[in-house]
């Protein structure tokens, strides 16, 4: 947010200084001053900084399209296989010799057996509603796909994979593994521990306090998933 006030305050100084500037060099030259170095002064940076605020504008313009043509990656659901009972041959048992004792298994046992076996966590995409998948969510690893980075959530810290702890959780709250609180999980709702109210959760969604951004999940987290992934969406402060 304080990077979207400083923006719009740029082009605000940059119409400003542009149209003062060129004011001020007129009403000189025509009251025979000559060249104000004031007026100079207030012209070159208006005009720099105008400058400067178009080309954000149309940096941010060439991201957004290039999202909205990226195909979005189907979602694969892991169904458990069922592998199949395995029946044993029968054998002829002679008459005479003492016969051997068979255990078998009852069949429901082994098909919960092979079912719980086969069992993965569901993929759960995390997207910004409008745009395509930010993060992709399997289990206790998380990859931010706008970076290509894989994070890990062990016990109770947020490793990035090939470098070290970035985040450390503690309860409902979230904090940089190195430095402070971050955020914390109040009912539905994501606040900064020191700041109030963020964002609130509704169903699968996310939404900013000023619902300028909203984010949507294909399947619930749990707790220490959610804190996670506010800390990768909402970033440090």
């Amino acid at each position: 947010m304080r990077r979207h006030y400083l923006l719009w305050a740029i082009a605000v100084f940059g119409i400003v200084g542009t149209v003062y500037g060129v004011y001020l060099l007129i009403y000189h030259f025509n009251h025979g001053n000559g060249l104000n170095i004031l007026a100079l002064l207030l012209l070159i940076f208006g005009a720099f900084a105008l400058i400067f605020f178009i080309a954000i504008m149309i940096s941010r313009f060439i991201a957004r399209t290039k999202k909205k043509e990226e195909p979005v990656p189907p979602v694969e659901e892991n169904v458990p296989e069922e592998e199949p009972v395995k029946e044993e041959p029968k054998s002829s048992i002679d008459t005479e010799s003492k016969p051997e004792h068979i255990e078998y298994v009852p069949r429901s046992k082994e098909k919960h057996e092979s079912s719980s076996s086969s069992y993965s966590a569901p993929t759960v995409y995390v997207k910004q509603v409008g745009y395509g998948p930010l993060l992709r969510v399997e289990g206790n690893r998380i990859l931010d796909m706008r970076i290509s980075t894989y994070y890990r959530i062990e016990n109770n810290m947020v490793m990035q994979e090939g470098y070290g702890p970035v985040f450390e959780i503690r309860g409902n709250q979230i904090k940089d593994a190195f430095g402070g609180y971050l955020y914390e999980l109040s009912g539905s709702n994501i606040n900064k521990v020191f700041g109030g109210f963020y964002a609130s959760i509704s169903g699968n969604y996310i939404a900013l306090f000023d619902l300028s951004i909203k984010y949507e999940m294909t399947d619930s987290l749990n707790k220490k998933q959610i804190l996670a992934v506010a800390a990768l969406l909402f970033g440090k402060y």
